[in-house]
C-alpha cells in the first residue's frame, strides 16, 4: 500500500455566522502519487476544504476542528505569517476557480511568475529566475514568448496553464485543482488534464481535485469521495 501524504480526520469546519457546519466529521487520505476527487455540488463546502488545507479559514471567518495531518497538524498552525509557513504553496500548491482570470491584466505573465518568486525567495538572480520559469512554462506546453505576454494575449487553455506552471514552480508534494477546468470547452479541459496527468509523472505529485463533475472525476481520478 502507498504512504499517505495527505490525512485529513473527523475534520468539521463552520462559519462564524452560521449556525450549522458547512462540514462535518469528514475523513479522507491522499495517498503518494495519487488523484482523489472530492466531488459534491455547489455550497457543499468543496473550496472550504480547500481553504483549511492552504491555512485561509480565518480570511473567511470560519474556524475548523479535527486534525489535517501533513508534516504536523495544519491546524495547529492557523494564524501565523504565510511566509513562515514552511510547507505553503512549496509542499501544498493550488490552482484555484477562475485562475484564467487571476492574473493581473497590467502585468505579463513572466512578471507574476517572477513576484512570486521575489516573494518567497527575495529579489535578485533575475536571469536564474527568469530561466526557471521558462521551463516552468515548457513544462506545461508554452512556448517562450508566453513569458513576456499578457493575460489578455493568451487563450483560456493558456492562461489555465500558466497557472498551473505557477502552482508547481516549488515542485509541491501535492497539488489542489480546485474546479480548475471549469468554463473551459471539451478540446481545451482535455488538453489541461492532459498536461496535469505529463506533470503527475514528471514531478510525482499527488493530487486533490476538487470537482462538482462526477462522470469527469471518474474517468480522471483513481479514486473519489462525494460529500453533501
Amino acid at each position: 500500500m502507498k504512504e499517505s501524504v495527505l490525512s485529513v480526520k473527523n475534520l468539521t469546519i463552520q462559519y462564524k455566522d452560521a449556525e450549522e457546519p458547512v462540514i462535518k466529521d469528514l475523513s479522507f487520505e491522499l495517498q503518494q502519487g495519487e488523484i482523489l476527487c472530492i466531488s459534491g455540488k455547489s455550497g457543499a463546502g468543496k473550496s472550504t476544504i480547500v481553504w483549511a488545507l492552504l491555512e485561509m479559514l480565518e480570511d473567511y471567518n470560519a474556524v475548523a476542528f479535527g486534525e489535517i495531518g501533513f508534516e504536523g497538524d495544519v491546524l495547529h498552525y492557523q494564524g501565523t505569517d504565510l511566509k513562515k509557513r514552511k510547507w505553503n504553496w512549496r509542499q501544498i500548491a493550488l490552482v484555484p476557480q477562475a485562475s484564467m482570470s487571476g492574473f493581473n491584466p497590467l502585468f505579463t505573465i513572466g512578471e507574476t511568475m517572477m513576484e512570486m518568486l521575489d516573494v518567497y525567495e527575495g529579489k535578485g538572480r533575475k536571469a536564474e529566475k527568469k530561466q526557471r520559469i521558462i521551463e516552468l512554462l515548457d513544462m506545461v506546453c508554452l512556448k517562450n514568448k508566453v513569458f513576456d505576454s499578457y493575460p489578455h494575449e493568451l487563450s483560456g487553455g493558456m492562461k489555465q496553464r500558466a497557472a498551473i506552471a505557477m502552482a508547481i514552480m516549488f515542485h509541491p508534494k501535492v497539488l489542489v485543482l480546485d474546479e480548475a477546468t471549469t468554463g473551459l470547452d471539451l478540446l481545451i479541459q482535455a488538453e489541461v488534464l492532459g498536461t496535469i496527468l505529463e506533470l503527475k509523472k514528471k514531478e510525482d505529485i499527488s493530487i486533490l481535485f476538487i470537482s462538482h463533475d462526477r462522470e469527469l472525476a471518474s474517468n480522471f481520478c483513481d479514486r473519489q469521495i462525494s460529500i453533501q
